[in-house]
């Protein structure tokens, strides 16, 4: 079984060789190799990538791929990978010792198509306490920092979604099923995701099994820019033009203006239960109730093509 590790990056020098040090300890074998997706970076990720082919035991590939945005450099490396499968990470993530095992293990399955595991946090400072609530239990306030969490039990994946942090796939099973999308996920200027959740949906959609592994793991670093409530709202209001972008062209049974009914009583009932929780001093439940009022904002706005 060769392996090909998929990475996509722009402008994160320092923090691309720190993810480079921890996958160069991996237990490869020959026909493995890592893909570095270069997104256009003005930095020194050359110097990085080449830097750190001298680690490795397996071959380390630098592609460009100048049209902005994460699934567009992912989709480059996809194209060129000689893998039987592909196993993509992000250039802030430091993968576990055994991460590369790991893999082998799962995918060692003939049955398994896809699977991935959880993805827990670095910080880059002590978070606020309505966050590192929110994190310990990963409910949703983990979504926006890319973390995860289901336990520690193996289980089919179903609804769920694992994260492009630490994602396996079959070659085979994405090619048959188009490649890697590149309308969603983060383009420069916004915070558009979707592209792991679609992947996971379209692979059991076709037929193919899908799983949680916890032994799959990864840190994933947290900047203190994204502790703010801020960026959490934001991200929200992106989810949910994401959603909208995946509903293209559905049109509920019961809906005004093109808007399931459901998310209007949701967006008026959560904003009358944050602003309670905010006015009681619940910080974390408000917060939990603020997110839905901009989930449904992003939503609605991108319905009405407002974005």
């Amino acid at each position: 079984m060769r392996v090909s590790v998929v990475i996509a990056t722009y402008n994160r020098a320092p923090l691309l060789a720190e993810c480079l040090q921890h996958l160069s300890r991996q237990h490869f074998a020959p026909g493995d190799e890592v893909i570095v997706v270069d997104n256009g970076s003005t930095d020194d990720t050359a110097a990085v990538i080449a830097d750190a082919r001298r680690a490795f035991a397996v071959p380390v590939r630098q592609l460009v791929e100048r049209t902005p945005g994460k699934s567009n450099a992912m989709a480059t490396g996809v194209a060129d990978a000689r893998g039987d499968v592909f196993a993509f990470t992000d250039d802030d993530v430091d993968v576990a010792a055994d991460w590369v095992d790991e893999i082998r293990r799962v995918m060692n399955d003939p049955g398994i198509a896809l699977a991935g595991g959880p993805v827990t946090p670095r910080w880059q400072t002590s978070p606020p306490v309505w966050l590192r609530a929110a994190v310990d239990a990963y409910g949703r306030l983990a979504a926006p920092l890319g973390l995860l969490n289901y336990g520690s039990e193996s289980f089919p994946l179903g609804p769920r979604t694992v994260l492009g942090a630490n994602l396996v796939v079959r070659a085979e099973v994405l090619q048959k099923l188009g490649g890697y999308v590149s309308h969603l996920g983060k383009l420069r200027g916004t915070l558009l995701s979707g592209e792991d959740h679609e992947l996971c949906m379209r692979v059991q959609a076709a037929g193919f099994r899908a799983v949680y592994w916890p032994e799959l793991r990864v840190t994933h670093w947290v900047p203190r820019s994204r502790m703010r409530a801020r960026y959490a709202m934001s991200w929200f209001f992106w989810s949910g033009i994401t959603h909208a972008t995946l509903d293209a062209g559905d049109r509920p049974a019961r809906s005004l203006f093109r808007v399931p009914l459901h998310f209007i009583k949701r967006i008026a009932s959560s904003a009358a239960r944050s602003v309670g929780a905010a006015l009681s001093g619940h910080s974390a439940q408000m917060m939990d109730n603020a997110i839905d009022v901009a989930f449904v904002a992003g939503y609605v706005a991108r319905r009405w093509g407002a974005v």
